[in-house]
């Protein structure tokens, strides 16, 4: 049986299936891609001992491809180094062959899908942006899983796809029709797919104590179990608006300078990579940045009338994330409470970095208020409210002098704080002129860059000249021999 196949779809797909293989597995099944052909559809299944995700592929079959096992990293070399647009994939006597190329055969099969059943099964229409909003969540959750596991998926429920990792949260409200709530873990093969803008369904079903699911997305169905523990009630830390909500605002071509910056500032563990966010009294009409190590930055905004003095501070990837969700309207009650980011997809929330003073004086009214013997905590699973770590709460530079601020107009330039170069050690001193040596460098590169571009468009210019000089001569010559002059 012989079967020809668009290669370029097949190489496409080949990312997303090699994310559910195990190459350390001690299962050689975890291992291998499954190749079935039913129904004029042929399908390439890959699996772990927890996933299982499925590309479909449309094909002229004559009689079924019988299932068969082959090693994942033979068919994705032999599909890459096809040199056409198209392949031929052969079934024989339960060999299978590409391009002439027999794969290494892996005994056995994948387990039959779970049957579905007709009854108490929730089925979910899931719009054209699911994976775009999933894309978009995937920086949010728990990779580590280490406090709750139920906080390494993603929530869908009526309210739309919610993700969080205890210190962050965000929530994009979709058009979903489902009487109840699902977490999802994280997904991992379904974000590698190219299924961007297409619709599909989201099935849950109880199977015993476990809950299942099976996504399907355009050409693609992932299927796994979804997490047994309940997802936060999230809606609790978010901030009730009332009259004393403070907001900034700024335009999308600000954010995007603003991403800018946030890429040109080293990291600081030491102080959490956190970023001051305030109005100065001398630029009113500017929102101030500074980062733990002095680079300073501001772009045009607009403040709520009473906003005056207020000042707060985020880690950098948590204000990375809310730009990178297209927000432009930051609000917060307080200085110390969520931190909101709205006009983009969704509502992002963060929690701020307190300053020692304010962690110092929680800490001592804390233990004022709890008795010496009770010292035991207990946590129910159902609390919410994201508390900010130890490592969030640990001291940050709070300097009210501020020296020199850069213009919005002029992304690449940053000037220390001065007060605070003061106190820095030798290493750190030379690293800050280091990055400001690497800044005027990279200015002179891009001067340079645009004057070679000068010269050769003038070089250009130049030798069209000599060219229609020669030409004009030559026509010349031509009319003197015509005429006889």
């Amino acid at each position: 049986m012989e079967i020809t196949l668009n290669k370029n779809e097949l190489a496409g797909a080949l990312p997303a299936l090699g994310k559910q293989v195990s190459r350390t597995s001690l299962t050689k099944m975890y291992q291998a891609i499954q190749i079935e052909g039913k129904a004029n559809t042929l399908s390439f299944c890959t699996r772990n001992d927890t996933e299982e995700i499925e590309f479909r592929l449309p094909a002229d079959l004559e009689n079924d491809f019988p299932a068969a096992l082959v090693e994942f990293e033979q068919f994705r070399l032999a599909v890459r180094n096809c040199k056409k647009k198209t392949l031929v994939l052969e079934y024989d006597k339960g060999d299978v062959l590409i391009e002439g190329i027999k794969l290494n055969p892996i005994a056995g099969r994948f387990p039959e899908p779970d049957v579905i059943p007709d009854r108490d099964a929730c089925v979910t229409e899931l719009p054209a942006d699911t994976l775009s909003a999933m894309s978009l969540l995937a920086p949010l959750t728990d990779k580590g899983g280490d406090i709750r596991k139920v906080l390494s998926g993603i929530n869908i429920s009526r309210d739309g796809f919610t993700a969080t990792n205890g210190k962050e949260l965000s929530n994009i409200p979709l058009p979903l029709e489902t009487t109840g709530s699902v977490t999802i873990p994280f997904p991992l093969a379904l974000l590698a797919t190219k299924a961007f803008g297409e619709s599909g369904r989201l099935t849950t079903w109880q199977q015993e104590e476990d809950t299942h699911f099976e996504l399907v997305l355009g050409s693609w169905t992932w299927r796994a179990k979804a997490f047994k523990e309940n997802y936060p009630n999230w809606k609790c830390v978010v901030p009730e608006r009332s009259g004393k909500t403070h907001y900034v605002s700024f335009l999308p071509d600000r954010a995007e300078r603003l991403q800018r910056y946030l890429k040109c500032v080293p990291d600081d563990p030491q102080n959490n990579n956190g970023i001051k966010l305030s109005r100065l009294s001398e630029v009113p009409d500017n929102l101030h940045l500074e980062s733990s190590n002095g680079m300073l930055f501001s772009v045009l905004a607009e403040f709520d009338p009473n906003w005056d003095d207020l000042s707060f501070t985020v880690r950098k990837e948590f204000l990375a994330h809310l730009l990178n969700a297209g927000h432009t309207r930051i609000e917060l009650n307080d200085a110390y409470g969520p931190v909101v980011g709205t006009g983009g997809t969704g509502q992002y929330l963060a929690m701020p970095i307190r300053p020692a003073k304010q962690q110092t004086a929680a800490s001592e009214q804390k233990q004022e208020q709890t008795a010496p013997e009770t010292t035991e905590q207990t946590t129910s699973p159902t609390n919410t409210t994201p508390t900010p770590s130890t490592k969030e709460k640990s001291t940050m530079i709070d300097t009210n002098t501020i020296t020199h601020v850069v213009s919005a107009t002029n992304a690449q330039t940053f000037t220390p704080n001065q007060e605070s170069a003061k106190e820095l050690n030798p290493l750190d001193e030379l690293t800050a002129n280091i990055e400001a040596m690497r800044t005027k460098l990279k200015a002179m590169y891009d001067e340079s860059a645009v004057m070679s571009r000068r010269v050769r468009e003038v070089a250009i210019a130049q030798r069209q000249k000599e060219r229609e000089y020669v030409q004009t001569k030559r026509t010349i010559e031509r009319i003197r021999t015509a005429s006889g002059f």
